[in-house]
């Protein structure tokens, strides 16, 4: 049996052959077209579609059809607060798919960016986070959580932590009773659970009416915790820094725990921070500059198809210019520590060395002694009596 392979113009076309009536698309209703073909339609090939012809262009820009497109991705969306939000898109929930999907990359090359400039853009009222957690084609965790930019949240470390919810009906319980995974060690779980959590975290920025999935969909590490046994899946996007040349970590660590009785799982927290090529937080302040640049594509930010080992390729890139940048700190710092320290002779052992106590040769002076502390007070309370006398 052959399998004929037709064009979408070519496949509707074809409804009309064995009546011999219409001739063209134009000659079929647009409604058996929406409801019928393009309905049935994916997001990328709606748009693939678009470009056949200027008819299907127009019936393809029919919200309704991009609203059921975005809801069955990210079901958090589907918050009458988020849907109001999204409406006021340039092209409603067309162009919210086109932020949202696919994720932000940038080419982890230090090369020379414009500066971001904390100042930049108006600081919205709330940033609204979307987020969505599927094990295979399941949806496990659906959440979305509006955060106040207030004056505590931009002078504040950036974390946005989202817990467990029970009664919500967007929290549901996995199982991995599964043949193949009956019986297994620690690591085939941790790699099943790696290829089979998908994570979509979609900053909204109601001011500038963009948005964007800071996630890096699948895990780029996963482990298992040594205190309660919980398992650990970090997800990861590396995108500009506020300064040239730097790079910063958009990262996002799931928590699963296991349930009541052993009989599965489910996701206990969801957290996002902001770390720099020293593994320090960031500043709420930084995080809204540097997202909002990356929602607009500034600086070498695209939205592309990246597979999941490209994925953990530019995680690990990003730790190894990280640790190397900070080696190169602390070998500019050791001349000062080891200054304090006696010059080793060649023939001296290791377990000899002992360190001198700084003097004020080497710029250090020595912390006053408890008893030093003692006899200045005193001092001070006996020329404050004299004064008094005076």
């Amino acid at each position: 049996m052959r399998l004929q392979v037709y064009s979408i113009s070519e496949y509707i076309q074809s409804f009309s052959e064995p009546s011999g009536m219409a001739t063209t698309l134009a000659d079929i209703h647009p409604d058996l077209i929406q409801t019928h073909i393009l309905s049935l339609l994916d997001g990328p090939s709606l748009c693939s579609t678009a470009t056949a012809s200027p008819y299907l262009q127009t019936l393809c820009t029919d919200d309704n059809l991009w609203s059921h497109i975005c809801n069955s991705n990210w079901p958090s969306i589907t918050d009458p607060r988020v849907d109001d939000i999204i409406s006021t898109f340039p092209a409603g929930h067309r162009s919210f798919f086109q932020d949202s999907y696919p994720a932000l990359v940038t080419d982890i090359i230090l090369k020379h960016r414009r500066p971001l400039d904390l100042p930049s853009q108006p600081c919205p009222p709330q940033i609204i986070s979307a987020v969505d957690i599927r094990y295979q084609n399941d949806v496990i965790y659906s959440k979305v959580d509006f955060t106040d930019t207030t004056d505590e949240f931009l002078s504040s470390d950036l974390r946005i932590r989202l817990g467990e919810d029970p009664e919500s009906k967007s929290f549901r319980s996995f199982n991995l009773k599964d043949d193949e995974l009956a019986g297994a060690d620690e690591a085939t779980l941790m790699s099943h659970l790696e290829e089979s959590l998908s994570l979509n975290w979609i900053l909204i920025d109601p001011t500038q009416k963009r948005a964007g999935n800071i996630s890096s969909i699948k895990p780029v590490g996963v482990r298992q915790g040594w205190m309660n046994g919980d398992t650990h899946l970090l997800y990861a996007t590396v995108l500009p820094g506020c300064d040239e040349n730097k790079m910063v970590q958009c990262r996002i660590q799931v928590v699963v725990g296991v349930d009541a009785g052993n009989i599965g799982l489910h996701v206990k927290e969801v957290m996002v921070e902001l770390l720099d090529m020293d593994f320090c937080r960031l500043k709420g302040r930084e995080f809204l500059v540097i997202t909002q640049r990356a929602l607009s594509g500034e600086n070498s930010v695209k939205r592309k198809m990246v597979d999941d080992e490209e994925n953990r390729r530019r995680y690990r890139e990003f730790k190894r210019i990280s640790i190397n940048s900070l080696s190169q700190l602390q070998s500019e710092e050791m001349p000062v520590i080891c200054s304090l320290c006696k010059p080793r002779p060649p023939s001296a052992p290791l377990h000899r060395l002992r360190l001198r106590p700084p003097t004020p040769r080497d710029g250090v002076h020595a912390p006053p002694s408890t008893l030093e502390r003692e006899r200045e007070r005193e001092r001070e309370r006996e020329r404050e009596r004299e004064r008094e006398r005076r």
